[in-house]
């Protein structure tokens, strides 16, 4: 499953992401994994979260983070669920160009009965399609 928090800039997204990888992970049977590019919301997350730092992996593409989630579940494949904070900001584009990612995702959930939560910023009339089926 793939859930996305949608929408602009500064309505609180990322409290909202937060807030919702603490909750799950207080109860979590697996692993709890929180991809951010910084490591700036490690004192946010509970002592449960894993939070990874994508700029520490240099993780410039799409593939680049789908290939990185895979390896990620191949060496632990007790995670459970993967909190994405601004993918766009991450790769430095538009969430409009992100649809090979979330075709990746949704295939990564399927076959690895993970679950995503994504945040992605824009207004509500430039919403892509791959991204409306998931909020």
């Amino acid at each position: 499953m793939i859930q996305v928090i949608y929408g602009a800039k500064g309505t609180g997204k990322t409290k909202q992401i937060v807030d919702q990888a603490n909750e799950f992970a207080k109860t979590a049977k697996g692993v709890v994994v929180y991809l951010d590019r910084t490591n700036h919301r490690l004192h946010d997350l509970h002592r449960n979260v894993r939070l990874v730092d994508a700029s520490y992996y240099d993780l410039k593409s799409q593939r680049d983070i789908l290939s990185f989630i895979k390896g990620m579940l191949a060496a632990n494949f007790d995670i459970d669920h993967i909190y994405i904070d601004g993918i766009a900001r991450l790769l430095d584009c538009n969430v409009s160009e992100l649809g090979e990612l979330y075709a990746g995702l949704e295939t990564i959930s399927n076959e690895h009965n993970v679950n995503f939560v994504i945040t992605a910023s824009g207004a509500k009339e430039d919403l892509p399609g791959f991204i409306a089926k998931h909020i």
